[in-house]
C-alpha cells in the first residue's frame, strides 16, 4: 500500500513508442501487485472524440484555440472522473500523453506552450515524474507508416513534429526525464520501472 498516489506521465512525438512503454509499466505494476490505472489523452469523451476527427482531416478548418478548448474540456473531464478518484485511492496513474503534449502539439501550431501550462496546472495534478520518450521526427514517422500500417494523420507530418519535438525538449522541470527512443524497447522499460521503483520506495507504507 502507498502512502499517496501519483502521476506518471509518459510522453514523446508520435511513433516514440509512449504507448508500448506505458502499457508495459502497466503490467510490470500489476506483477508486483501495486495498485496502478492506465489512461491517456485524449480520452473517449465526447471532446475526446471530437479532437481525433480534426486529426483525421478536418484541422485546417479549424481555429487552433478552439480546438486547444477542446482539449481542456477533455482533460478537465479526464482529471475529474479518472485522475484524481483514482489518485484518491493512492493509486500510481500511467497517463499516455497530459497536457505537456497539449503544451507541445498546440505550441507548433501558434499557442504559447508557458500559457498552456499554466492554465491547465491549475486544474491538472503535476506528476510525480514525466518521462519524455525523445527520438527524431523521421523515425517516428517510418514507425507510424510500417509498424502501424498508418497514414500520418495532421498531426504527424514531419515538418509539425520537429517543432513539436523542439518545444518537448524546451519544457524546463526536474520532474522530466529523457530517455533515447532508439533504445532496444526492453532497455527503455528497465530505466523506466527503475526510476518508478524509487519512487514506490519512497512512498510506500512501512
Amino acid at each position: 500500500m502507498l502512502s499517496k498516489g501519483f502521476i506518471v506521465a509518459i510522453e514523446g512525438i508520435d511513433g516514440s513508442g509512449k504507448t508500448t512503454q506505458a502499457q508495459m509499466l502497466y503490467s510490470y505494476l500489476r506483477t508486483r501487485e501495486i495498485q496502478a490505472i492506465l489512461s491517456k489523452e485524449p480520452t473517449e469523451s465526447i471532446y475526446g472524440q471530437k479532437i481525433k476527427e480534426l486529426a483525421q482531416g478536418k484541422r485546417e478548418s479549424t481555429d487552433p484555440y478552439e480546438e486547444y478548448q477542446l482539449f481542456v474540456k477533455d482533460r478537465k473531464l479526464h482529471v475529474e472522473k479518472v485522475i484524481k478518484p483514482a489518485l484518491d485511492q493512492k493509486k500510481i496513474v500511467i497517463l499516455d500523453r497530459y497536457y505537456f503534449s497539449t503544451m507541445a502539439y498546440q505550441g507548433a501550431i501558434g499557442l504559447d506552450p508557458l500559457a498552456i501550462r499554466t492554465e491547465n496546472e491549475k486544474f491538472s495534478p503535476i506528476p510525480e515524474i514525466v518521462f519524455l520518450i525523445t527520438i527524431p521526427p523521421t523515425i517516428g514517422i517510418g514507425r507510424i507508416r510500417n509498424g502501424r500500417k498508418e497514414i500520418p494523420n495532421a498531426f504527424e507530418r514531419e515538418e509539425s513534429l520537429k517543432k513539436v519535438a523542439d518545444i518537448f525538449n524546451s519544457i524546463i522541470s526536474p520532474k522530466f526525464k529523457h530517455i533515447e527512443g532508439t533504445a532496444p524497447i526492453d532497455q527503455i522499460h528497465k530505466r523506466i520501472t527503475t526510476q518508478v521503483e524509487t519512487l514506490i520506495t519512497k512512498y510506500l507504507c512501512h
